[in-house]
């Protein structure tokens, strides 16, 4: 099965840094957040879906892009949600 492993290092640098922001963290919201940070992203498949396959992509350019992506895009669903901010 093929897999991007950056889909999973954008969703752990998203609960890294979602805690900081004061903004709705709902189901829609996190994967529209997810979702712009992977659109801002060049994909990283791997066939099997590893540890070891994960680690390749751990390098501090890579994780700085990742971070930057991320912040970016909670900072824009944060302003512009998908849904009324009401309830």
């Amino acid at each position: 099965m093929l897999h991007n492993v950056v889909e999973d290092l954008v969703e752990e640098w998203l609960e890294k840094i979602l805690p900081q922001y004061t903004c709705c963290k709902c189901m829609k919201c996190r994967l529209d957040m997810m979702a712009m940070s992977l659109n801002k992203l060049r994909p990283h498949y791997v066939v099997a879906r590893d540890v070891y396959s994960k680690t390749r992509y751990l390098n501090a350019s890579l994780q700085n892009d990742i971070m930057m992506a991320v912040v970016t895009s909670v900072e824009f669903i944060k302003d512009h949600p998908r849904h009324d901010t009401d309830g």
